[in-house]
C-alpha cells in the first residue's frame, strides 16, 4: 500500500517498482537448473549471456536472505532546473526476523536518533516482532504460500524479460576488478507480454555489465524512455528518469547490492510532483544463522547477526 504520510517512502517505492519491473535481476526465487552458467561453454551471444545471468540470480536469491547489512540513504530534493533544494540522510540496519526483512532507522543526517525517534523505532520493532511471534500456524502457512506464489510469478516474469529486448554485445570492460561483458538492452518491437506489468518493459532500456566468470550482474544502468504509470494511485515515473545499481561479491558465495541510484521526476495522485535524486549505499554485510530454538515458557529474543563468515 502506498504511504501518503511518508513522501520519501512513497517516491522510493514508485522508483523501485520501475526498477524491479525493468530489471532482469528481479528476485524470482530458486529454480531447478541442470547446468551452471560458469560450466557452460563460452559464448559471445548476448541473449545467451543474459539468460545465463538470470539463472545465477535465481540461485543467488536464497543466499542473499542470509545476510544483514547497513543502508545509508542520501536523498536530494531538486528544483525544476535540477538544482538541489534540500538534502536528507538516513541510516538503517537491515535484517530478517521470522523470514521477513526488517529495516530499522538508526541515524538521521548522520546523527543518533533523538529519544523520541528511538522510542518510535523500538515500538515499531516490538509491534513487528509480536505480529510474527503470535502468528498462528494457519497464518504462517498462508504467508509462506503467498511468498512462494510471488516467486513463481517472478520466475514466469523472467521469461517475458528475456523476450522483451534485443541484446547487443558492445564489448568487454573491467569493472571493480572484474572482466565483464557490456550489453545494451533495447525494447524489441512486436513484443507481446504474457505476465502482469510486463508491458512496462517496453518503456525502459538498459546497459548491463555481466561478470564473464560467474555471469552475475556487476552493474546496470536503466533509463525510462516513456512515461510509466502505476495502478490506482496514478503514480507516474517521468520520461528521462534514470536508475542504476552496482553489486559486490561477498564471502565468495553471493552477489549483493552495493549501490542503488535514482534521479528523475515522479507524480503521485496527480497532485504530488517532485524531482528527486537518491543514492543508497549498502555496506557491513554480515552472515547470520537462526539456530536458536524457542522452548515453552522461555522468553524469545531477536536473533543476532553472526560475524562475517571467513572467505573460502
Amino acid at each position: 500500500m502506498t504511504d501518503f504520510k511518508n513522501p520519501h517512502r512513497t517516491w522510493k517505492a514508485v522508483f523501485l517498482a520501475a526498477a524491479m519491473v525493468s530489471s532482469l535481476t528481479a528476485h524470482a526465487g530458486p529454480v531447478a537448473v541442470t547446468t551452471k552458467p560458469q560450466e557452460a561453454p563460452p559464448t559471445m551471444d548476448a541473449r545467451e549471456i543474459v539468460r545465463r545471468s538470470t539463472e545465477v540470480d535465481n540461485r543467488n536469491w536464497e543466499k542473499a536472505r542470509n545476510y544483514t547489512c547497513q543502508e545509508r540513504e542520501v536523498e536530494k530534493k531538486l528544483d525544476k532546473n535540477g538544482a538541489v533544494k534540500s538534502t536528507e540522510t538516513r541510516t538503517n540496519d537491515i535484517t530478517f526476523y521470522y523470514g521477513q526483512e526488517y529495516s530499522r532507522l538508526t541515524q538521521k543526517n548522520d546523527q543518533p536518533l533523538t529519544d523520541k525517534d528511538q522510542k518510535k523505532e523500538e515500538e515499531k520493532l516490538n509491534k513487528f516482532m509480536e505480529k510474527y511471534k503470535n502468528e498462528s500456524e494457519s497464518d504462517r502457512q498462508k504467508r509462506l504460500a503467498k511468498q512462494e506464489k510471488e516467486r513463481r510469478e517472478g520466475r514466469a516474469f523472467l521469461q517475458d524479460v528475456v523476450s522483451a529486448y534485443d541484446f547487443q554485445l558492445l564489448g568487454e570492460e573491467k569493472v571493480a576488478g572484474l572482466d565483464a561483458y557490456v550489453i545494451m538492452a533495447t525494447p524489441r518491437k512486436g513484443f507481446h507480454p504474457t505476465q502482469p506489468h510486463a508491458d512496462l518493459l517496453s518503456k525502459v532500456k538498459g546497459k548491463l555489465w555481466i561478470d564473464k566468470k560467474e555471469y552475475s550482474w556487476v552493474k546496470a544502468e536503466i533509463e525510462v524512455i516513456d512515461t510509466i504509470s502505476f495502478g490506482f494511485v496514478l503514480a507516474r515515473i517521468h520520461k528521462g528518469s534514470r536508475l542504476s545499481f552496482e553489486q559486490i561479491y561477498v564471502n565468495n558465495e553471493v552477489w549483493l547490492t552495493h549501490k542503488f541510484f535514482i534521479r528523475g521526476g515522479a507524480r503521485l495522485a496527480l497532485f504530488l510532483n517532485e524531482n528527486v535524486e537518491e543514492e543508497d549505499t549498502f555496506s557491513n554485510y554480515k552472515k547470520f544463522t537462526t539456530s536458536v530454538k524457542i522452548l515453552p515458557d522461555m522468553k524469545e529474543s531477536a536473533p543476532e547477526p553472526d560475524k562475517p563468515a571467513p572467505p573460502k
